[in-house]
């Protein structure tokens, strides 16, 4: 979003392990979660949602949020399944960090079920997508991220399995995913990891 609404040189991505206990994140923001926005202000904004708003609320081009009606809580529906998508696969992550003697498979199986159920509901939504807008931006960027960490969690997570392709059987993920996926202002990281 950063790359669309031309704000990239207005902010300075830090790159942070929200669970690394020497992380100085919870002294801009008490929950101590990413994403956080500090502001010049010094005050801050958290969490997707309010930092994206803020952040289309900058810009001049088209915005992705849309101003009211039907088309505003249908792209706010779909944005929050994109979160969802998110962060149900982060439990993920982080149950994969326990020893698998110590991993929960029924608490896995569940939130993996949801991964499922909100594809799913994505190959379907796809086709009411008109222009580019916020649920498609963090529909994307949520789908990077699980093709990112996907083999690992599957290896490493009781019970599933590394291959899955968030994409096979879905025809409308994976044919839109493929067009914006190839589009420089998705390919284009905002941090470099080292």
């Amino acid at each position: 979003m950063i790359h669309y609404t031309g704000l990239k040189d207005r902010i300075e991505p830090i790159a942070t392990k929200p669970f690394d206990p020497d992380t100085p994140l919870a002294t801009i923001n008490p929950i101590g979660k990413v994403p956080t926005l500090q502001l010049e202000s010094g005050e801050y904004l958290a969490g997707g949602p309010v930092i994206y708003e803020y952040l289309d609320s900058l810009h001049r081009r088209r915005r992705l949020y849309p101003a009211k009606g039907e088309a505003r809580f249908r792209v706010l529906r779909q944005a929050w399944m994109a979160d969802a998508l998110f962060d149900t696969f982060v439990l993920l992550i982080i149950e994969s960090w326990h020893d698998r003697d110590s991993q929960r498979p029924d608490y896995i199986q569940r939130c993996f079920n949801k991964v499922v159920a909100i594809l799913d509901q994505m190959d379907r939504d796809i086709p009411s997508y008109e222009r580019l807008d916020i649920a498609q931006f963090r529909g994307i960027g949520a789908l990077q991220f699980m093709k990112l960490k996907m083999s690992a969690v599957g290896r490493d997570c009781v019970g599933l399995d590394p291959t899955f392709d968030p994409f096979a059987g879905r025809d409308h993920l994976a044919g839109w995913y493929k067009s914006l996926a190839r589009k420089k202002m998705f390919r284009e990281p905002l941090i470099r990891m080292e």
